[in-house]
């Protein structure tokens, strides 16, 4: 056995080290206080920083860390859902063991998976999608149609297993001490509502009897969610050896000039899905269209040569900016209205859509640019010279 192979063992129980450490842990408060440190419950936590950390490193050291209650309670936008929040001390506890165990897991994800990914995401992925496009059209010509698969997991988060997701997650991780920390954040859950008054966990969340489901919440889910479908990732791009293949979270599709072939793809995949992972498709999100309408993708329309801001995404960005309007008369509100027009113009600029951001702006309440246009000046300038000639040559002739 070589020295690499023996010191191995020793090397994890220095992760595990790593994430107790109170220098990893203060780094860790930092990223998870980040944008919300006024909050109460982040500011009464770090009034005794210092104490409340010393405690999580001696209960990380000694192994008895349990992760505390969740918060539950329910979003509207983009859609109804349910949201456990963990305690303020669990996402700082988070931040530091994603920290050390991720690059474990990053260097296995394939290339074309956007979610969640340092130097990924969707305007990554809505830039490969389009090369997609490209690629296929400039391979088959503009005559031959390409078709695209769109598929999407019925119920993702709710649904994954446990035992799978462990199983996977040991593979990787071979430190003991790491594995039963992990397996504590996986199977333990215990919620109160936004009254503070316990609740069972609402099955829509995690189902403790079928074991199955990760909190939203929880920074872990969101590698754990993309750690649970590379291995459907690996499965299209060795098995099925599709090249043109893109996933964000649980949002993926193939495309490809033959519609028979993607038919037959489907239902390989549906297969994989249900004997490997114990998931379904969603039965009205699997669609096989051709791409000359674009392909919905990440909040956008994507064509083989311009890009468009989906339908669903525009409307819900039309009631934002009305919402931010109404509450602009307060100063509160301005600031929220200045930080909508800022998101919403960050999102229009990765598409082709100057004559919709002009008909977004051009009535709005935003402060008035006091930067005129040279042009303007220009003209303004001109103007003062010609009625000063005027005036020169008035008093001349008095």
């Amino acid at each position: 056995m070589t020295g690499r192979h023996k010191n191995r063992p020793a090397f994890f129980d220095f992760m595990y080290s790593k994430i107790a450490d109170f220098e990893s842990l203060l780094s860790a408060y930092q990223k998870a206080r980040k944008c919300k440190r006024y909050k109460k419950n982040i500011a009464h936590y770090g009034f005794f920083l210092e104490n409340n950390l010393l405690k999580l490193e001696k209960q990380l050291l000694a192994e008895c860390y349990l992760p505390s209650t969740y918060v539950c309670f329910t979003v509207s936008d983009p859609k109804v859902r349910k949201v456990a929040a963990p305690a303020f001390c669990d996402r700082i506890l988070q931040h530091s063991l994603v920290r050390q165990i991720e690059p474990l897991f990053d260097h296995c994800f394939i290339y074309d998976s956007y979610a969640c990914r340092k130097n990924k995401g969707t305007h990554f992925g809505l830039r490969r999608v389009k090369k997609f496009l490209q690629a296929a059209r400039c391979k088959y010509g503009k005559e031959t149609p390409i078709y695209c698969l769109r598929m999407d997991i019925e119920k993702y988060f709710a649904s994954v297993s446990w035992d799978i997701l462990l199983d996977i997650i040991n593979k990787k991780v071979i430190c003991p001490k790491i594995r039963r920390l992990i397996e504590k954040i996986v199977t333990r859950h215990s919620c109160v509502n936004a009254n503070s008054c316990s609740i069972f966990p609402p099955s829509e969340i995690v189902n403790n009897k079928s074991r199955q489901g990760l909190p939203i919440g929880n920074l872990t889910s969101q590698l754990f969610a993309n750690v649970y479908l590379n291995e459907l990732d690996h499965f299209v791009k060795e098995k099925l050896k599709e090249k043109w293949y893109a996933r964000y979270m649980d949002d993926f599709l193939i495309i490809h000039p033959n519609k028979d072939h993607l038919i037959k793809l489907r239902e390989d995949i549906r297969g994989f899905l249900a004997d490997r992972l114990k998931l379904r498709l969603h039965p009205k999100k699997v669609v096989i269209q051709n791409v000359k309408s674009g392909i919905p993708f990440v909040g956008y329309l994507i064509f083989y040569d311009h890009i468009r801001v989906r339908g669903k995404t525009l409307l819900r960005i039309r009631r934002k900016l009305k919402q931010r309007r109404l509450e602009a008369a307060s100063k509160t509100g301005q600031n929220l209205l200045e930080a909508t027009y800022s998101s919403v113009r960050g999102h229009l600029k990765h598409a082709n859509a100057y004559l919709l951001q002009k008909n977004l702006f051009e009535n709005n309440f935003h402060k008035p640019n006091t930067t005129k246009p040279m042009k303007i000046i220009c003209e303004q300038l001109r103007l003062f010279q010609f009625l000063a000639w005027i005036f020169l040559l008035t008093s001349n002739s008095i």
